[in-house]
């Protein structure tokens, strides 16, 4: 949603809102199951449901971060990548398992 946008020159500032209750809820709920994200096969696990905008928001504290996460084929480093942002509190409200090491 739109809240505001402010004009300079040739520029737009706008400020954005998203509603996360719902999201941050739902993570909530699949964390209390007690297979702690993994499948029942137990071959594939989530890990948590993020929002775009917590992405962005983490890429421009961490410039670069985003890239590294959709547009390099190193894979260590990709995984590398998102075991940064899911220590962060950026991601903690959106997870949907207790550990990741087990």
């Amino acid at each position: 949603m739109l809240i505001s946008a402010k004009y300079k020159n040739d520029c737009i500032q706008a400020t954005h809102v998203e509603k996360i209750d719902d999201q941050v809820r739902y993570c909530n709920d699949l964390a209390k199951d007690r297979s702690n994200g993994f499948t029942k096969d137990r071959n594939m696990r989530r890990l948590g449901s993020f929002p775009t905008f917590t992405l962005m928001e983490y890429d421009r504290i961490h410039p670069g971060w985003y890239a590294r996460v959709t547009e390099t084929n190193d894979r260590d480093d990709k995984q590398k990548a998102w075991r940064e942002f899911l220590g962060t509190d950026y991601a903690k409200p959106f997870m949907m398992v207790e550990k990741l090491k087990h």
